[in-house]
This record gives C-alpha cells, structure tokens and sequence, in this order.
C-alpha cells in the first residue's frame, strides 16, 4: 500500500520537506483549488478549495468531506471529476470547489483508470491496455458524446494528458511515451 504524501515546500527546497501521510491510494488535484482522493478501501473523498488553499504543512487541519460510491481512481478537470470502479465501469460527478455535488451519473465504456485534465479532455485506458479518449466534451455537455481508441501499438497501463501532450506509461513499464496531440 502505498502513502500518499504532501508537502508544501518549494521543488528547490524539497530535500528538506517535512511530509505528512494520509491512507489514499490516488490523489487528484485537477480540479477548481479542490482535491480528490480514494482511500484503500475504495472510498472517495474531497477536500475543500478552502482547506486545499489554507493548507500550511503538518499540523493543518485536513478536513476531508466523504463523497458517495466506492471507486478505485478518481480525476477531475474543467467540467467534472470523472471515476471508475473495481468493475472498471465510468462515472462523472459534478462537484464544486466546496465538494457539493448531485451524485455520479453512469457513463457508457469500461476503463480501469481514467484521467482529465485541466483543459477537460479525458483519457483512459481499459484492462486489455487499450487508451481512449472521450469525445465531444464542452461546459454545455460535461460527458461528451462517445469515446474513440487512440492507436498506441502495445499495451498501455496508465496514460495522463496537460498542454497538448498525452503521457503513456506501458504495461510492461519498458516504455514512457509523450505523444503530441491535437485533441
């Protein structure tokens, strides 16, 4: 199991960060000063853009807010935060910089990790290594409108996507592409 950790000092400094530990297995921080998290147990949970930006190191208080459904991986982006579960099925939630939210809405596919990014594109990839990008997505229409397989040549295990570059890592860990895309 691995911990999540934080720290609030500077990348130049980071040598000499004090850590502090919570018991997520994925963390998320893509979404409007708000951050996401699933615990080990595949409870997902918020933290307040409040809490997120007053954040000032060990001894801060981390007043995570439980949100509904059992999830293995969880991103959020521009227009939603997006989820898939242990049956690699595709949720979308609203949820605000104060983690309200109107419950998950179920998205057609399966993938087994998922990952938005800050623009709103949506990336994932499902069990047999397949990436997919989901298609159709703006502010009027936060799930899109279906989802189109980006052809990598091997099997893929884990892709994310910022400033027009979509970042693959392989499943046997061999490789670590960045693609230029005009998505």
């Amino acid at each position: 199991m691995e911990r999540i950790l934080t720290t609030t000092t500077p990348s130049s400094q980071r040598s000499l960060a004090t850590w502090s530990q919570s018991l997520l297995k994925q963390v998320d921080a893509g979404g409007e000063q708000f951050i996401v998290g699933v615990h080990m147990k595949d409870t997902s949970f918020c933290l307040t853009c409040s809490a997120t930006v007053g954040y000032k190191g060990p001894g801060s208080p981390l007043p995570w807010t439980g949100l509904p459904g059992a999830v293995k991986y969880y991103s959020c982006g521009r227009f939603g935060c997006w989820a898939v579960n242990k049956n690699d099925d595709i949720f979308l939630m609203s949820l605000n910089q104060d983690c309200q939210n109107k419950g998950w809405s179920h998205i057609d596919g399966k993938l087994s990790m998922i990952e938005v990014a800050t623009d709103g594109s949506v990336f994932g990839v499902n069990s047999a290594g397949s990436v997919y990008t989901r298609d159709g997505i703006t502010a009027s229409k936060p799930e899109g409108t279906g989802w189109s397989n980006i052809p990598m040549g091997m099997l893929m295990g884990h892709v994310t996507y910022d400033l027009g570059r979509l970042w693959v890592v392989s499943k046997s860990v061999q490789y670590f592409i960045s693609i230029n895309s005009n998505h």
